[in-house]
């Protein structure tokens, strides 16, 4: 085996790391919103079900600002892992197309162009995650506006 053919199947190797990294990454993009989500349901509940008094009902509300802020802090990490793992899978490709592999026009895309959005790769699910966040938000100060009416 040449040396070429050793480097691109380490190139190869690497390539398929970027992609499991990215599948990885936007799976658990989604699972912070949905735990996030989830605790902040929990939150409505449990404020809807225990008489909170006075200032003391918008506790809930608060944990779950702070739930939704942590949330999506996590959410913006993976997504800058994510980001890292595109960054890299551009650079193999380009280094496979040094090695007079047309990668772009076998598999049919710009892997380079594709991703140099960088982290506003993905910014219309981000949007939607954020929204779904900040939204839950206000399930657990519906009780203390329904309480005070």
């Amino acid at each position: 085996m040449t040396k070429d053919e050793e480097e691109l199947k380490v190139i190869y190797s690497a390539l398929d790391d970027c992609r499991r990294l990215i599948a990885a990454g936007k799976v658990q993009r989604w699972d912070v919103v949905k735990w996030g989500v989830a605790v902040n349901v929990g939150l409505a509940t449990a404020a809807a079900a225990i008489p909170f008094e006075g200032a003391f009902s918008f506790v809930p509300f608060g944990l779950a600002v702070l739930v939704a802020v942590v949330s999506w802090l996590l959410v913006l990490h993976y997504n800058r892992r994510v980001t890292g793992a595109r960054d890299t899978a551009t650079h193999l490709v380009d280094q496979i197309e040094k090695k007079g592999i047309n990668y772009g026009s076998i598999v049919g895309t710009n892997v380079a162009f594709d991703y140099s959005k960088g982290s506003e790769y993905d910014s219309q699910e981000l949007n939607l995650f954020m929204a779904i966040l900040f939204l839950s938000v206000l399930l657990p100060l519906l009780p203390a506006i329904y309480g005070c009416w």
